[in-house]
């Protein structure tokens, strides 16, 4: 009887403890399951973010792959619009050779490149960027699409030395465009030409002189400048024209040589 009562006795306390620990352990049980529902999803969510992390390298790699192709296709662009500027530049010195051609004489044989300039006043000439072996001579006329520039009188195997109808040593057999008569024209540095014409020639202010005959070192009919001012010179036995050259020399960067006459 002994044992049976020590039995149920330790029976009853263990039931006692039991019931203890379940009223002790109520309040977890909550966030223990919230716990476990948090920490639940966490392998789905490494995946996802593993995918995402492929997604976005794979973007940064293609966009990389467009910067480049952009960049090389600006260079391309770059490279055609240099190639295009320089055959438009090609078209129009063709173009100014042909009005050469057309209007002032039938032969050219080269568009010069001016390379320098005479700037001292003493003398007004100019240095082309080709010479002897690309068929340059002395006393080749010298021109451009406004009008005359001036004769070659030196050359070397790439260099050619024009003096312009502006060096006081030039000398240009000259007539007005719509009256009869011939003077000749000499350079007055820096920038007008005295043309000198019997007291019988009608020249006024703004008459257009063009080259003629007198001299015979120019095809005739080449614009070489406009009057601004004439006055009586040897007691009237003579007349001089001042002449402003239609060609600004300062500015000409190529010309068209011609064939001697």
């Amino acid at each position: 009887m002994r044992e049976v009562a020590l039995r149920r006795g330790i029976f009853l306390l263990l039931l006692a403890l039991g019931l203890a620990m379940a009223a002790l352990t109520r309040p977890l049980a909550p966030r223990l399951a919230l716990t476990l529902s948090l920490t639940a999803p966490l392998p789905a969510l490494g995946h996802r973010l593993g995918q995402n992390l492929r997604a976005a390298s794979a973007i940064l790699l293609n966009r990389q792959d467009l910067y480049g192709e952009n960049r090389s296709l600006k260079a391309q662009l770059a490279q055609l619009e240099s190639e295009n500027r320089r055959l438009r530049l090609e078209v129009e010195r063709l173009s100014r050779a042909l009005k050469v051609r057309a209007s002032q004489a039938p032969g050219v044989v080269a568009v010069a490149p001016v390379v320098g300039e005479d700037l001292s006043g003493l003398y007004r000439r100019l240095v082309l960027g080709l010479g002897e072996r690309d068929g340059l001579r002395p006393g080749m006329p010298v021109t451009a699409p406004e009008g005359l520039v001036g004769l070659i009188v030196g050359v070397t195997e790439n260099r050619a030395l024009v003096r312009t109808l502006l060096d006081p040593e030039s000398q240009v057999g000259v007539r007005p465009e719509k009256a009869p008569g011939r003077g000749i024209a000499r350079g007055v540095p820096p920038n007008l030409l005295a043309a000198e014409f019997p007291p019988t020639v009608r020249v006024v202010p703004g008459d257009l002189l063009l080259t003629g005959a007198p001299l015979g070192l120019f095809p005739d009919g080449i614009p070489v400048g406009r009057v601004e001012r004439v006055e009586r010179i040897q007691g009237g036995l003579k007349q001089r024209a001042w002449v402003k050259p239609l060609v600004e020399l300062s500015l000409l960067e190529e010309v068209i040589v011609l064939r001697p006459l």
